[in-house]
């Protein structure tokens, strides 16, 4: 995390200058915008965070109109509630980086799976069950291994601890964003140094890539937020997921 950060500091102008418009923590997604119309999103991890006295996050009401520096800052946080507000911010002036260098990365609206070229003969591994890439990577691989975190797991579905033994094995690894948020993201990029393909995906991977690409990452499946209000709307609604579709759009890019 701390390669992507120094980045935004070296890449985005006047970073200083840059305040925080509005900032929605919401049930599925937070929601952080820009003064500039910028916005990214984390996956709020509601369910792995720790209220007390009905609060997640003590600076509430404080957030808006702050540097987003200070925001930034906050992705070091061990509060998760702070974390993803951080990540949210991260992703945000990410899209600043796009906007300036759009010729640096290759972006595609292509389905990731496609990308992948799952082979017959192959290992999947899926870490964080994203539920509409199962029944593809069911009918493409060898064998398709899901992880998930959690005490609530569906039939079938392996916990997280199993990765230190299944990914190394594996072919190809799809990793959910989440696990930059989680603090994650680095062991499972260790344990996945072997697979032929890694790939990064959700809108909370939504960040400018070059540290994960030099840590084996392949492709980043993220989002690319075009209406940002809507996006705000939709988020504090309690929307995920599909309902972000309406107000983002869905790409995968990779190292030119």
């Amino acid at each position: 995390m701390k390669e992507v950060i120094d980045l935004l500091i070296h890449n985005v102008p006047n970073i200083e200058d840059i305040r925080i418009d509005r900032v929605c923590l919401g049930l599925g997604y937070t929601g952080v915008k820009l003064e500039g119309g910028q916005m990214g999103v984390c996956h709020s991890l509601l369910s792995e965070m720790a209220t007390t006295c009905c609060k997640i996050i003590k600076q509430a009401g404080t957030l808006a109109g702050r540097p987003a520096l200070d925001l930034l800052s906050l992705t070091s946080s061990w509060d998760l509630g702070e974390r993803v507000i951080g990540i949210a911010t991260m992703n945000a002036l990410s899209q600043i980086v796009f906007e300036i260098h759009p010729d640096r990365y290759a972006f595609e609206e292509r389905n990731l799976i496609d990308i992948l070229e799952v082979g017959r003969e192959e290992v999947v591994a899926l870490v964080g069950l994203i539920k509409p890439f199962t029944p593809i990577l069911n009918s493409k691989a060898k064998q398709l291994y899901i992880f998930e975190r959690g005490f609530q797991r569906e039939k079938g579905i392996l916990p997280d601890t199993a990765c230190e033994e299944i990914l190394p094995e594996a072919d190809i690894v799809i990793i959910t964003g989440s696990s930059l948020a989680n603090g994650t993201v680095d062991r499972l990029l260790e344990l996945a140094e072997n697979a032929r393909r890694v790939a990064l995906v959700g809108p909370t991977a939504s960040c400018i890539p070059d540290p994960l690409f030099k840590k084996g990452v392949s492709f980043i499946g993220g989002v690319r937020i075009f209406h940002p209000d809507r996006a705000m709307q939709i988020i504090g609604e309690g929307g995920g997921t599909p309902q972000l579709r309406q107000a983002a759009k869905f790409v995968t890019y990779r190292a030119k």
